[in-house]
């Protein structure tokens, strides 16, 4: 029951760290910073993260994008991935909760 609880309140897994999940990306060449970043279980094996990506300005989006990409699925082994990238000219503020 704390399990399917948990899920429907999609928390975040408890075997993935977030913080840890926060460096990796920042870890990507060209990466200024991460924000806004949400992981959470959808149902039981399938977990989702959403984010967004501060790049430098002049890099390759989609070059960061699919690194990034691999490196959550190789690393964490989430799958459904939604990833906005910005630059310094055009991004979204953190949001504050």
């Amino acid at each position: 029951v704390k399990h399917t609880i948990h899920i429907l309140m999609e928390g975040t897994p408890v075997t993935i760290d977030q913080a840890e999940v926060r460096e990796t990306l920042e870890s990507i060449e060209g990466v200024i910073e991460v924000h806004d970043l949400h992981i959470w279980t959808i149902t039981s094996g399938l977990d989702s993260l959403s984010c967004h990506i501060l790049m430098e300005e002049g890099g390759n989006s989609q070059a960061i994008l699919q690194k990034a990409i691999h490196l959550i699925e190789e690393k964490f082994k989430i799958r459904h991935t939604t990833i906005q990238i910005e630059t310094p000219a055009i991004h979204h503020t953190t949001m504050k909760v």
